[in-house]
């Protein structure tokens, strides 16, 4: 027998969009294909000001609005009344914690499996005493998660080297990419260069994400800044999307006095990325903080992109260092410049790690796979403890 009804809730407003808009519609068929029909499927949101979500049909009214992070009387019988009515028996949450009042609640009003899905590292790694109270207060929390899935095996490894999750409720499902999306296409070459004004002859570094300290764009600024200024490249431009707003003005300001304000250009939040990705040479994440087995990642290297990431947690596992991509020490943009002028020298390494890289998305993160692995391992679950 399969769930009666799923709730697949999240912890922010409806169509927030970067990483979470992507995972949405994958969540959405892994809950369709779960319970057998759309109906038995609920969505929850901390709010719906960004609109009806947009990956489901106009009509669908499965809809609960709570905050996971803000459990009040109010709330919590809401959320209450909702399961109970629906006959929900599965809960699937984005980025929930070990402990949370709404899981009372929850297996109160029916709910038999619950399952947190993580986008980060939960914990920093702990050791001795530490990690063994930590192990201690996880066995002595009631109504917790019966499972938790994570994108990469270091994060994997916060969760139970860190958290003190015991091992047998972590499951490893890496992100994934429509392939039929994002695919290289040299008839589109031309693209990002028609959009953006950049001049022809120029290799497009790439880089989509948000603009917080711990992603390092200010790692790629430092890295062009290097790369114009003092080594006199010309042939190299870099393409950051992602801004809002005027989160670019900071980067813009470290290169006013710099050679590199030609070749950098601020894109803003785009919806056309697997267009952009096809005139471009290689992808760039240069964090500096903790990062995960990101989906940007995946999208550049379905497009055929090598990728350029720091060697930190779960974002080293996004390459086969020196076969689909390379690697640098967080932080250092003379180690990207480097690496930068590397692949932008050498044509042919670049080539045979952009067809490495598109290979390897096809054969283990492609979508059709990711979904299959969630909705076996949630009936799995299902079977044990529904």
């Amino acid at each position: 027998m399969p769930p009666k009804g799923i709730l697949v809730y999240y912890h922010c407003r409806s169509n927030t969009g970067y990483a979470i808009g992507r995972h949405e519609p994958d969540f959405l068929e892994m809950a369709e294909q779960l319970t057998g029909s759309l109906r038995n499927v609920h969505l929850g949101y901390t709010s719906l000001k960004g609109g009806h979500p947009d990956y489901v049909p106009p009509n669908f009214a499965n809809i609960i609005v709570f905050d996971p992070k803000m459990p009040n009387p109010q709330s919590l019988k809401l959320v209450y009344d909702y399961i109970k009515h629906n006959e929900i028996d599965t809960a699937f949450g984005f980025d929930q914690p070990v402990a949370n009042p709404f899981y009372t609640v929850m297996r109160k009003a029916g709910v038999k499996v619950l399952v947190s899905y993580w986008g980060a590292p939960m914990s920093s790694l702990n050791h001795g005493m530490k990690l063994l109270l930590k192990r201690v207060g996880v066995a002595l929390t009631s109504h917790k998660p019966d499972h938790y899935i994570f994108q990469s095996e270091a994060m994997a490894d916060s969760a139970v080297l860190g958290r003190g999750i015991p091992r047998n409720r972590v499951s490893v499902i890496p992100n994934a990419v429509d392939t039929k999306i994002f695919y290289p296409d040299k008839a589109h070459a031309e693209y990002a260069y028609n959009v953006f004004d950049i001049p022809r002859g120029r290799k497009l570094f790439f880089y989509s994400g948000h603009m917080e300290d711990r992603k390092g764009v200010h790692v790629i600024v430092n890295a062009a800044k290097e790369l114009l200024d003092t080594r006199k490249r010309e042939d190299i431009h870099f393409l950051i999307l992602g801004n809002r707003g005027d989160e670019a003005c900071r980067f813009e300001n470290m290169i006013s006095k710099s050679r590199a304000r030609d070749h950098i250009t601020f894109g803003g939040y785009r919806n056309d990325v697997d267009c952009i990705h096809k005139s471009c040479y290689a992808g760039i994440i240069a964090s500096t903080g903790w990062d995960s087995f990101t989906m940007s990642s995946m999208e550049m290297a379905s497009s055929g992109l090598p990728l350029i990431v720091s060697r930190l947690q779960g974002l080293k596992e996004t390459i086969i260092d020196g076969k689909t991509g390379l690697s640098i020490e967080p932080g250092s943009h003379l180690d990207l410049a480097d690496k930068i002028e590397l692949l932008t020298d050498d044509h042919e390494l670049r080539d045979s790690m952009s067809e490495a890289s598109r290979v390897r998305v096809v054969e283990k993160y492609n979508l059709e796979k990711h979904i299959s692995d969630l909705v076996s391992l949630m009936t799995r679950l299902y079977s044990r403890h529904g």
